[in-house]
C-alpha cells in the first residue's frame, strides 16, 4: 500500500510546534513566532499505518520520525525518533520511499526552506535591535514579496532601512506606463490599480490590483528601461519607496562576498578558518575538518568570545542561504568574512564527523 504526495498533511498548528520544540528538534527549538507562521510553506506531516508506505522524487527533504519506526528505500536507512533527531537524514536523488514497519508520523521538511526561515529568522532579531519595531514590521512585510525574494538576504534589511514612506491619496497616479523607471514601490497601506494599454486597445485596461506587502517599480529599474503600466492608488495609503540610485547598488554591489567551494579548499590552506554555522546535529553528521562550529542563532551573543576579531573567516552552511546572513551580522561586527556559495551541498572535500 503507497500514498503519494497528494496526501501530505500542512504542519501549521502551534501545537504541533510546541510538541516539535519540548522533543528538542532542531531547528524548530530556535525559530521565532513569525517563522513558526511560515512553518505549513515547506514542512509537512505524514502519517503512515503499518506497512504503508509514502514516495516522493524530490531530493533535500529532511526527514524525521515523530512515533513509530519507518524505513527509507532505497538508502536502506531504519529510521525513528532519536536516530532522526540527533542526526540530518535527507532524500535522495531519485525515488525515495518511507515504508512504516509500524504505525509513524513522519515529518518531512524541504532543507532549503528550512535555511531560509531560519536566515529570515536571524534578520528579523537584527532586525528588531539595530531598527527597532519598525523596521521590524517592514520586513515581514516583505516577506513574500518577489522583489524582494530576488535580493540577497543581507540586502533586503539594507534596502529596507533606505526606503522613505510617502503618503498618497486615492487616484493619484504613482507611475505612468511609457515613463523611465526612477524609483522602486513596496505598498504599506492602501490599495493600487494596475492599467496598462496594449498595442490593439484604444484605452487603458485594468489588469490588476495589489495591495499591502505587494511590490512594483522593480522590473523597469533592472532593465534600465520605461515603465510597462500605470499605477494609480484606488484609496488613500502609504508607500515605501527605493530610489534608482539605491535599488541598483543593492542589486548590483554584493555586501558580502561568496567564494566557490574549489576555491575554500585553497583559502583553508592559508590563514583562513571555516566557521560552520548550522545546527549541531548537522555539524555532527558532517563538516569541513578544523570548522569553528558557531551556529547562526548564536552569533549575536557569541561571536566575540569565539572568533579572533584578526582572524579570517569562512562562514559555511548547508546551502549558502545562513552562510551569507552569518557573514553579514559578522561583517557588522567588525570581523574580515566571506561565505563559502552554496554551501556543504556543494563541498566535495574532506569532511569530519
Amino acid at each position: 500500500m503507497g500514498i503519494t504526495e497528494v496526501n501530505k498533511e500542512p504542519l501549521i498548528s502551534s501545537e504541533v510546534f510546541d510538541y516539535l520544540r519540548n522533543l528538542a528538534i532542531e531547528p524548530y527549538t530556535k525559530l521565532n513566532d513569525i517563522a513558526r507562521e511560515q512553518l505549513g510553506d515547506g514542512v509537512r506531516l505524514v502519517s503512515l499505518l503499518a506497512d504503508e508506505s509514502f514516495v516522493t522524487q524530490k531530493p533535500g527533504l529532511r526527514v524525521t520520525v515523530l512515533s513509530g519506526k519507518a524505513r527509507l528505500e532505497p538508502a536502506g536507512l531504519d529510521l525513528e525518533l532519536e536516530s532522526t533527531r540527533n542526526h540530518t537524514v535527507l532524500t535522495q536523488e531519485g525515488e525515495n520511499r518511507l515504508r512504516a514497519n509500524e504505525s509513524a508520523v513522519i515529518l518531512l521538511a524541504d532543507s532549503d526552506f528550512l535555511d531560509t526561515l531560519s536566515s529570515w529568522s536571524e534578520l528579523a532579531v537584527y532586525a528588531q535591535q539595530f531598527g527597532g519595531d519598525e523596521l521590524l514590521k517592514r520586513l515581514v512585510a516583505v516577506k513574500h514579496t518577489l522583489a524582494f525574494k530576488r535580493l540577497p538576504l543581507e540586502h533586503v534589511i539594507q534596502a529596507l532601512q533606505q526606503m522613505v514612506p510617502r503618503k498618497v491619496k486615492a487616484g493619484e497616479v504613482i507611475v505612468t506606463q511609457g515613463e523611465r523607471g526612477d524609483a522602486f514601490y513596496l505598498i504599506w497601506s492602501g490599495r493600487v490599480e494596475v492599467w496598462r494599454t496594449g498595442i490593439y486597445d484604444d484605452a487603458p485596461q485594468l489588469v490588476d490590483t495589489m495591495g499591502p506587502g505587494e511590490a512594483f517599480g522593480d522590473e523597469a529599474l533592472v532593465i534600465r528601461g520605461n515603465r510597462g503600466a500605470t499605477v494609480k492608488m484606488s484609496e488613500d495609503g502609504e508607500l515605501l519607496v527605493l530610489g534608482e540610485q539605491a535599488f541598483l547598488d543593492l542589486m548590483s554591489r554584493p555586501l558580502v562576498v561568496e567564494i566557490p567551494p574549489a576555491s575554500v579548499q585553497r583559502m583553508l590552506e592559508g590563514n583562513w578558518k571555516a566557521v560552520d554555522v548550522r545546527y549541531a546535529e548537522e555539524f555532527e553528521d558532517g563538516h569541513i575538518p578544523g570548522a569553528i562550529h558557531l551556529p547562526l542563532h548564536e552569533i549575536r551573543h557569541r561571536a566575540s568570545e569565539v572568533l579572533n576579531t584578526n582572524g579570517k573567516y569562512i562562514t559555511v552552511c548547508l546551502s549558502g542561504k545562513r552562510s551569507a546572513v552569518a557573514a553579514f551580522l559578522l561583517k557588522q561586527r567588525g570581523f574580515e568574512v566571506v561565505a563559502m556559495k552554496d554551501g556543504m551541498s556543494s563541498w566535495e572535500g574532506e569532511t569530519a564527523s
